[in-house]
């Protein structure tokens, strides 16, 4: 059984609770998400996480979610009482040794069960090829759930929670002996045809249909919306306006435009040269929605077991799309009687069990941990 806790107070709060934790021989490592304004500050938490019998995993991220709350301020825990391999990964942006940390951390076992849980600086460069090294050695044999860890406007923030303490441009991996189901959705709709990306490094899109990209964009957007870049800060408008990539699965892989670089497009994650794009839209009320439908695929990848808790990884920028309304979305994944926990990323980590493992933008992603005992 998971062990989970609020903590909404200073670092006195904290230490007693993780002592709590690691007094109870049944727990094996204590997973933590800390909300970005929570008055405990780095120097304590690296003590914290340095000192405890027990390794402490996760991240810290804008907003973390406990039950049907989000909250900029506390600290979730949670106890695992599984059996678990972890893996601290540093400097994954210079990309090279990430191969060789993971054969060394989690080398490959043949395992009919497990969840691996990914939590990664959501803006280092090295987070494409730390996804696609896992997917090498992993393949679809387990299912992943995650995210980014940190605040958008922070590119060198430590972040990343491990036992070693907390880090910046790092990864922590916890392949738990668990049982899950993984869901995927968004609600983001298309508003235009398929458009070819004729030209792009790693995630800055140069060129659509051999046109500037921010020209192709600007005129479908402002078409749609009524409104003008000229007028309003790009990223205002461009929060409601994300690109939908063609993949393999059953939903476009969402595409989150960050920035423009000249007539150049910056997005959260790669968009290669020759994948085919379309520029998105959606109605608050569909998009929320997406939320219970993620929840229902994750339940039916139970297979009739019965869930413990629900691992709600959902995106900073769906919050402020939705703005008031995003309570409801927290209300569409709720399953009675099975606690929430989970966090406001920066990009979503997940693959649906048959699916290529990928990083999401403006998608909910919802977990199902399981018990062993199947449900009636």
């Amino acid at each position: 059984m998971l062990k989970i806790e609020l903590i909404q107070g200073d670092v006195q709060s904290l230490q007693n609770a993780i002592q709590k934790f690691n007094d109870d021989p049944s727990i094996s490592f204590i997973m933590m998400f800390l909300a970005s304004q929570s008055v405990i500050n780095n120097d304590e938490i690296d003590g914290i996480l340095k000192s405890s019998k027990k390794p402490i995993a996760g991240g810290l991220f804008p907003y973390v979610i406990h039950e049907k709350t989000l909250l900029s301020e506390g600290i979730v825990l949670i106890g695992f009482t599984c059996d678990f391999k972890l893996a601290v990964i540093q400097n994954i942006s210079e990309e090279s040794h990430i191969s060789r940390e993971l054969q060394k951390q989690l080398p490959w076992q043949n395992t009919d069960q497990g969840t691996l849980f990914c939590f990664v600086h959501g803006l280092s460069s090295g987070l494409k090829h730390l996804i696609h090294e896992l997917f090498n050695q992993y393949g679809l044999e387990i299912n992943y759930i995650g995210g980014g860890c940190g605040l958008s406007q922070s590119l060198n923030q430590p972040c990343v929670i491990t036992p070693v303490g907390i880090l910046e441009d790092a990864a922590v991996l916890i392949l738990a002996n668990v049982n899950s189901g993984i869901g995927v959705a968004h609600g983001w709709q298309s508003i235009s045809r398929a458009l070819k990306v004729t030209e792009a490094v790693e995630n800055e899109i140069i060129s659509i249909d051999w046109r500037p990209a921010a020209e192709v964009y600007r005129n479908i957007v402002e078409d749609h919306s009524g409104l003008r870049f000229s007028e309003h800060p790009f990223s205002d408008i461009a929060r409601a306006y994300p690109f939908g990539v063609a993949k393999l699965a059953d939903e476009l892989v969402i595409r989150d435009p960050f920035y423009l670089k000249g007539s150049s497009i910056v997005c959260f994650g790669d968009v290669r040269r020759g994948s085919y794009i379309h520029v998105m839209n959606g109605k608050p009320d569909f998009i929320s929605a997406a939320a219970g439908r993620a929840c229902a695929i994750a339940m039916e990848g139970l297979h009739g077991k019965k869930p413990e808790a629900l691992f709600f990884m959902d995106c900073m920028s769906r919050a402020l799309f939705l703005g008031e309304l995003f309570a409801r979305e927290i209300t569409h994944v709720a399953v009675h009687d099975v606690p929430i926990v989970g966090a406001l990323t920066i990009g979503e980590i997940a693959n649906c069990g048959y699916d290529y493992l990928e990083l999401y933008n403006k998608t909910s992603v919802v977990g199902l941990i399981s018990s062993d005992a199947p449900s009636h």
